[in-house]
């Protein structure tokens, strides 16, 4: 984040990142070092949270799209994260440095649908698998294509895996033919000895090393079509890389011969001679590990020093020994596992596992008990997880969809600052009020719980309120027959439910689900009543079941509060200039306000040092300008998404950004 940023961003950064480790008066250091050339900050962070901060992250990267797939290779102790995004490019950088690896190198003409990474000739690569059905071997030094192939004019490949056989490393890909071919990475072709496996349609593939024997590891249909999430029939498979038989059960000798595939008549030899007619391909006497539903991916230890796999379908999580072909334990229930890896963490089998909604896990194998506090950062679902050991070091990798690769040193100590934590997600609203003639912040989660905060950082408040059964998505606090009063809404069910601050009591015959409709963007508090606002800026009285007010020339509400005697509502449609406007006549009370750089997303208004000013948040940025003439007055930097904001009675500016909270106050 600070590196393609100003000197003035830079010092705000670091000033913020004081605050959220807890030492404000590092933080205001920070806020009074002069930089050449660069104004003064008229905004100074106080304090904030760091519930998204983790001194585990040692680097996080940029990159142009969506992570579709990630891997790390480690190759003379030198460790690379390999990214692969749906726009086609691939991208590399070094573990211990954080630098990049050369250019970004478009590897397909669609995204990158699978990525393993090998060693080739004491050089790192990549092999990647794409729409255009090839396979491809990219030198990660150079970034040029060594090797292209397809598995013939009828299959392709839709993922890959990579491993050792024999001291040579080898391609494993599973086709759409329901066959898993082994190539030679060094030829990557179809005319040398491809080993051929019949396994059926393949839902997920990885590769593993059980009792000195390279295998590859297949979840996959017993029959086409079954691939219904909750009733579809699966079988966890292993897969000898040297003979291509299924891996027998113990005690089955390895000492006959090998066996390939002839690949001009696709015939399974023995020496060279006819068909093995003591084995009839059927897995009668094989070992498989049976799912009650479809694995969505299938994870092993690339470094094969712990021989477990972990599985996960769509509810809930497996995990198997590969060296007895046992499940282990019984399956645990989990959120939407999107992706794992496995390995071995200060001598325990371990697993790091992603979930769809929330922070990636680390879990001690075989019963799936959270190991490590989750590792936090990350403003999307995350897409991809690797792990590597770089100089003793256990590191892991993550990518998600806010277009970020990001490194964890799992051997680090996670900071203990006075920080305000709580929310087992992510922080979905956030609202001040006055209660008892103190000012609190009132936040809602993901985890559909609704937390009330000290805003002088004393911490939170009683237990958080609990009665939404979903997330809560909006948020909004005012006075209601003369008491400080809460309105909440669940992201799903979009039940509105009522609350009392003072009392923390649900205010009965206040909460309903009559409120449902999409269009209302935000709900505000005006003159002792609860309204809603579409994204047009027309205004739903909630008492009174009725439209009120002008509706503003300008679509893109942000917010409509009570500024100068006057209900005013804020606009900003996309990188268009934020508006003013009198609720009552339509009226434009300011001129146009301009200088942000990104589209707003949020806005506030209220009243510093006896002027009225305006607030708007875009990107990782809050602007704010003097509503009478329309100047900027400021500027403020974040690391995250900014989602929430508000101008606080007194004039601080309370900014919700990431999952975390920052309260900025005027020094002029």
């Amino acid at each position: 984040m600070h590196r393609d940023a100003g000197a003035r961003v830079r010092r705000q950064l670091l000033a913020l990142d004081a605050a959220r480790y807890g030492n404000r008066e590092l933080a205001r250091e920070i806020a009074r070092v002069a930089v050449r050339r660069e104004m003064d900050d008229p905004w100074v962070v106080q304090w904030a949270t760091g519930s998204d901060l983790d001194s585990r992250l040692r680097y996080a990267f940029l990159v142009p799209a969506k992570l579709s797939a990630l891997a790390t290779v480690v190759v003379e102790g030198h460790g690379l994260a390999v990214a692969g995004c749906e726009d086609g490019t691939l991208h590399a950088w070094e573990l211990a440095t954080g630098s990049r690896l050369g250019k970004a190198v478009s590897a397909h003409p669609g995204a990158v649908g699978g990525l393993a990474t090998a060693v080739l000739d004491g050089r790192p690569v990549a092999v990647t698998v794409g729409h255009d059905h090839t396979v491809r071997v990219w030198d990660l030094v150079t970034g040029e294509a060594v090797r292209t192939c397809s598995a013939d004019d009828d299959s392709w490949a839709k993922s890959v895996a990579t491993g050792m056989v024999e001291g040579r490393p080898v391609v494993v890909g599973a086709c759409v033919d329901d066959v898993v071919r082994v190539w030679d990475l060094a030829t990557l072709s179809q005319r040398c000895e491809q080993l051929t496996i019949h396994t059926g349609l393949v839902s997920a593939l990885a590769t593993a090393v059980v009792d000195g024997r390279p295998v590859a590891v297949t979840s996959h249909s017993r029959a086409l079509g079954a691939t219904d999430l909750i009733t579809g029939e699966e079988t966890v498979r292993v897969w000898d890389l040297v003979t291509g038989r299924e891996f027998g059960a113990r005690g089955d000798r390895y000492d006959e011969l090998p066996v390939f595939a002839d690949c001009a008549a696709d015939r399974r030899m023995e020496g060279g001679g006819d068909v093995d007619e003591d084995w009839d391909g059927e897995a009668g006497h094989c070992a498989s590990l049976d799912l009650n539903a479809r694995a969505h991916f299938l994870v092993t230890d690339p470094a094969s020093q712990c021989s477990m796999a972990v599985s996960a379908n769509a509810y809930e999580a497996h995990v198997w020994d590969l060296a007895t072909r046992e499940q282990v334990g019984k399956p645990v229930g989990t959120r939407f596992v999107e992706n794992a890896a496995v390995t071995m963490l200060h001598d325990r089998p371990s697993a790091l596992a992603a979930s769809a909604d929330g922070p990636v896990e680390v879990w001690e194998l075989p019963t799936l008990r959270q190991l490590q506090p989750p590792l936090t950062g990350h403003e999307a679902r995350v897409r991809g997880v690797a792990t590597a050991v770089v100089n003793r070091r256990q590191l892991a990798v993550t990518g998600g969809d806010d277009r970020s690769v990001r490194v964890w040193d799992l051997d680090g100590e996670r900071e203990t600052g006075s920080r305000l934590t709580g929310h087992a997600g992510s922080v979905t609203g956030v609202a001040t009020a006055v209660v008892d003639g103190g000012l609190v912040i009132v936040t809602g989660g993901s985890d559909a719980r609704v937390r009330i905060w000290d805003l002088e950082g004393e911490g939170q408040l009683d237990e958080p309120l609990t009665r939404h059964t979903t997330g809560v998505d909006l948020l909004t606090a005012g006075t209601v027959d003369g008491r400080p009063t809460l309105l909440t809404r669940g992201d799903w069910r979009k039940t509105v439910r009522m609350w009392d601050l003072t009392t923390r009591e649900e205010l009965h015959g206040q909460s309903t689900g009559e409120y449902t409709s999409p269009s209302i963007e935000f709900f505000a508090a005006l003159d002792d009543r609860f309204v809603g606002v579409t994204g047009e800026g027309r205004v739903w009285d909630l008492p009174a079941s009725r439209w009120i007010g002008v509706q503003p020339r300008q679509r893109g509400a942000l917010a409509l509060e009570k500024l100068s005697g006057r209900i005013v509502i804020v606009t900003s449609h996309r990188a268009e200039a934020v508006h003013l406007w009198d609720l009552a006549t339509g009226e434009l009370l300011a001129p146009p306000m301009t200088g942000h750089t990104s589209e707003v997303r949020v806005g506030a208004t209220g009243m510093l040092n006896g002027r009225p000013v305006a607030a708007a948040g875009g990107g990782r940025t809050v602007w704010t300008w003097d509503a009478s003439t329309g100047r900027q007055i400021g500027a403020y930097g974040f690391p995250s998404r900014v989602r929430a904001l508000t101008v606080a009675p007194d004039g601080r500016l309370v900014v919700g950004f990431g999952a975390d909270i920052a309260v900025l106050t005027h020094h002029r």
